[in-house]
């Protein structure tokens, strides 16, 4: 019924004021975060929210900043959706989904300020922090650029 007419079955679902999971429409769904859960990374937490689940470890290193950002440090994130986290994911490079995953994480790190970048330099125009972030999809549920975020 869901794969054959989904908009019937989301449709039905409307009608009955109840998500698809039960869940009624202004209810969230639960989340967890469990912090320094990988002892190899510099920094790390699994984090979920309903049954969405993603591993991030934080590596660091020094670099030399960007030429047109010389006194801000930068951040690298990097998704992998393998397919043991859903069947919509097959094993090889990157999919699309995956890059175009990167690139909005990217751009909401970088746009909203959650990190401030200037307080990654150590050295204005010599010397930075970058710090490489590597989300791994172990569940995927849905939500899951609010679990990487």
């Amino acid at each position: 019924y869901r794969t054959i007419h989904p908009v019937k079955y989301l449709q039905d679902h409307l009608a009955q004021d109840v998500r698809p999971d039960g869940r009624q429409f202004l209810s969230f769904r639960p989340v967890s975060v469990n912090i320094s859960s990988i002892t190899h990374a510099d920094s790390s937490a699994i984090f979920k929210i309903g049954n969405t689940t993603i591993v991030c470890g934080i590596k660091q290193e020094l670099a030399a900043p960007k030429a047109e950002t010389p006194d801000c440090g930068y951040v690298v994130p990097n998704i992998e959706l393998p397919p043991l986290c859903s069947p919509k994911f097959r094993p090889g490079p990157p999919s699309d989904h995956a890059q175009v995953l990167v690139k909005l994480i990217e751009n909401i790190l970088r746009n909203s300020a959650a990190v401030d970048l200037k307080d990654l330099c150590i050295c204005k125009g010599k010397l930075v922090w970058v710090l490489y972030c590597d989300l791994i999809c172990i569940n995927y549920d849905g939500s899951i650029i609010d679990a990487c975020i």
